[in-house]
């Protein structure tokens, strides 16, 4: 141990050496070493610890060498009227490249490829950085090419750096780019990224694109309709925000140079300029429209008798329409006018089909309670949020003009959100399909929320008055 210490104290800085020795020499002999201050033993403790010091990598040399530089390059490739001097043995992470260099393609054995791109979303800034990770082990990249990437990857068939755009993505949903990603997520086949987009756009298509007209008119026909037709859409307020949101869009889209600087057109004053004798959806017009119009719950436009003269007068949707929501609103009122009670039970997806959507966002943790106007078979419902509690109260109301004081059976289900600056969910909290029998005057606490939960509160409503004409049925007739 002598040699081994003595040899150890050689390589040491003076200062250093000393103590070591001076410590060793105090204790030789014992089969044990004891120090004199707890200082000591740290010091030598410190000496079995690795430190690392951060040399210039490997990665970071072959990067700067092989593919900024070029040293050494076999073969060019040239793709939009440029030259990238790469390596064979790199683009061979390539399933693209691999399948080129040892295959029976005519460029097998060139050392100048070049390569036609016509995906307009492919760039060079985007090439640079798909070529540039084939020398690194890692990538660093920028939420505004991710589009880019994803469309050079997909066309090198890189699956690695496919996965690394999904999750850039999934995290950078935002009203900026929630457009642009879902396009991208269809043409590239994202199904993960395609699904977290359109849930994005469930939340967010009224409250927000309502009063930010330059986004509205970003939204084409398809993405819109694929949104109108889920059943998951949150909906602020009621039904009439809903169409009065799409007569907005349909109106940036007939008038895409449209001055947006106020955030504000008049669609109304359009409309009812441009009536005819025909409804504007049944035009020539209006027909590649059609589809995403028939997407509104008609049975729920027609509750407020402020609402109908205005869908009446724009002349948008043909009336011949609203038969049916005006025969099926028609029996679901004599059916609670006869005392019906209303269903027990229902099957998720016909309560998704046919119920009424409502919503609002609540500011701030102050008691609030609220109705939506328009008629509700007779059962006056009062909802409320206090203490972060949300609660239903059938009221005791004229309103009501059912002659029984027999409970009635509410199906609902409500979801409470906040979101954070990209307008995704920070937090949510929910409740499951619930059936609620009210008599009226009682009230019913239907989701605690926990005390941490912030404002403002996006609160979304499903719910059904589901009185039905024979006991068997469960959805309304």
């Amino acid at each position: 141990m002598g040699n081994t210490i003595g040899s150890f104290v050689d390589y040491c800085p003076d200062s250093l050496a000393r103590t070591i020795s001076d410590v060793y020499s105090r204790r030789k002999g014992k089969r044990m070493l004891e120090f004199d201050s707890k200082e000591e033993a740290e010091l030598l403790e410190s000496l079995h610890q690795p430190k690392t010091k951060k040399l210039l990598s490997t990665a970071h040399y072959i990067y700067q060498a092989l593919f900024v530089d070029g040293k050494d390059s076999d073969v060019t490739v040239n793709i939009l009227n440029k030259d990238w001097k790469l390596h064979k043995v790199y683009l061979g992470q390539s399933q693209y490249f691999s399948s080129m260099f040892s295959g029976s393609w005519n460029e097998s054995n060139k050392d100048y490829i070049s390569i036609v791109v016509e995906d307009p979303n492919i760039t060079s800034e985007a090439l640079s950085v798909v070529f540039g990770s084939f020398y690194l082990d890692e990538v660093k990249l920028e939420p505004c090419l991710v589009v880019g990437v994803l469309a050079a990857s997909t066309m090198f068939q890189m699956d690695g750096l496919i996965e690394q755009c999904c999750e850039i993505m999934y995290e950078s949903v935002s009203p900026v780019t929630a457009v642009q990603y879902y396009q991208a997520a269809c043409s590239y086949g994202i199904q993960k990224v395609k699904e977290k987009v359109l849930n994005w756009f469930l939340i967010n298509i009224i409250d927000y694109y309502t009063k930010n007209l330059k986004r509205l008119k970003e939204i084409d026909t398809d993405l819109m309709s694929s949104i109108i037709s889920n059943p998951g859409l949150c909906m602020i307020q009621t039904e009439m925000s809903l169409y009065c949101l799409l007569r907005k869009w349909l109106y940036l889209q007939l008038n895409p140079t449209a001055d947006l600087s106020s955030n504000n057109v008049e669609c109304e004053k359009f409309f009812r300029k441009l009536k005819g004798d025909q409804p504007f959806l049944l035009t020539s017009k209006g027909l590649p429209y059609l589809n995403v119009f028939r997407n509104i719950r008609l049975e729920n436009l027609i509750l407020n008798a402020y609402d109908i003269p205005i869908v009446t007068a724009d002349g948008i949707i043909p009336e011949s329409w609203f038969l049916k929501a005006y025969r099926k609103q028609w029996l679901a009122m004599l059916n609670v006018f006869s005392g019906n009670k209303g269903a027990t039970s229902i099957e998720e997806s016909e309560f998704l089909k046919n119920c009424y959507r409502c919503g609002r966002v609540i500011s701030s943790g102050d008691a609030l309670s609220w109705r939506w106007s328009g008629f509700s078979f007779g059962v006056d419902l009062v909802w409320s949020v206090s203490d972060k509690v949300v609660s239903l109260r059938r009221h005791r109301t004229q309103l009501e003009f059912t002659n029984n004081n027999h409970p009635h059976h509410i199906v609902l289900k409500v979801e409470v959100m906040n979101l954070d600056e990209k307008r995704q969910v920070k937090k949510l909290s929910k409740t499951g399909i619930m059936n609620i029998a009210l008599g009226r005057g009682q009230e019913v606490n239907v989701l605690s929320l926990e005390k941490d939960f912030e404002y403002p509160m996006h609160i979304v409503i499903y719910l059904l008055l589901t009185s039905k004409q024979k006991e068997k049925q469960d959805t309304l007739t």
